[in-house]
């Protein structure tokens, strides 16, 4: 286990309605993610072109967003976090100043404020230690 798992697994117990997320480098590669039977399992195409979407977050909602192949409409994007909602199931990623932490959810508006909080908080930790 590296050092990131910890904060995964610290991610997924701040919300019960997290079923799966994911640490990855401003270049789209993995650091850490959730495992077994609950394993994030976006593309590396996926992670990169959700990446990049932080560089021009006002094109990411005519797009969407895919992660794990589920296509995600996004109606919210900033610098900070993008929003991508289906059905009864979503996202948020939002963006440290070297990582963007991903939490893949189900639930509806108030499952969604608990994550948007968790993964929030855990970005502004990551950068206000330098990553």
């Amino acid at each position: 286990m590296s050092g990131w798992d910890s904060y995964i697994n610290s991610l997924t117990e701040a919300s019960p309605c997290i079923e799966r997320a994911a640490i990855v480098g401003v270049d789209g590669s993995v650091w850490a993610r959730t495992e077994g039977d609950k394993q994030f399992a976006a593309t590396e195409a996926e992670l990169k072109t959700l990446v990049t979407g932080f560089n021009a977050p006002e094109k990411v909602p005519a797009r969407g967003a895919d992660l794990e192949q589920i296509h995600y409409v996004v109606p919210r994007a900033d610098e900070a976090v993008i929003f991508g909602k289906r059905d009864k199931t979503g996202f948020f990623a939002a963006k440290s100043q070297k990582a963007v932490l991903i939490a893949i959810y189900k639930g509806d508006s108030a499952e969604g404020s608990t994550v948007r909080t968790a993964v929030e908080k855990l970005a502004e930790y990551l950068s206000s230690t330098g990553y």
